[in-house]
């Protein structure tokens, strides 16, 4: 999640902001991410790096988004089931996989993420609109219902373990995994 990619009308010094953010964050908490560090990781001035990002809620507003738009197999994946290109099966196996897949330095991040959405709640809307999208894709599928409920369960189950609220043992994971597959395998 921390590697960069350049992405049009973006320049490779956000890029490498935006890493070194993520950085701090996944190790020491949103709460002891500052401009001040986030300049020295990056290896740039003060200066520099508030010419992309002027306040602290403008960083963490594009971590934010970047997250979102980090998560593109879902956005590629309800694009593509509301055009019909994949089944909707296969979108919800994608996120089964991307659920019980998690690597710790995601979920780290994402903890993080959200602790930091929660604490400036006007920073949640990209992700607000991404799960929008989401639901949206679904919600005209053959069994939409089960489809939405299904993958209601998968968020919920990534949510649990990423706000520690709960941590299943192995075999939990795995007694929930084989039981979506399935019924994702059921469905039409």
């Amino acid at each position: 999640m921390t590697g960069s990619r350049r992405r049009p009308g973006r320049s490779s010094s956000r890029d490498k902001l935006l890493d070194a953010a993520a950085g701090l964050v996944a190790k020491y908490g949103v709460q002891n991410l500052t401009i001040d560090a986030v300049a020295a990781e990056a290896k740039v001035t003060k200066g520099g790096l508030i010419y992309h990002f002027k306040t602290h809620d403008d960083l963490l507003g594009a971590l934010i988004e970047r997250m979102v738009e980090q998560w593109d197999v879902r956005t590629r994946m309800q694009d593509a089931v509301r055009s019909g290109e994949i089944p909707v099966k296969d979108a919800l196996s994608l996120l089964l996989d991307e659920t019980f897949d998690m690597s710790e330095e995601q979920r780290t991040l994402l903890t993080n993420l959200l602790a930091a959405a929660a604490a400036y709640p006007h920073l949640l809307e990209p992700v607000k609109a991404y799960y929008a999208r989401d639901f949206e894709a679904f919600s005209n599928a053959p069994n939409a219902g089960m489809v939405m409920i299904l993958a209601a369960a998968l968020d919920g189950i990534a949510l649990l373990e990423i706000l520690g609220l709960h941590q299943f043992s192995a075999q939990q994971r795995q007694a929930m995994r084989d039981a979506l597959e399935n019924a994702i395998g059921e469905l039409p």
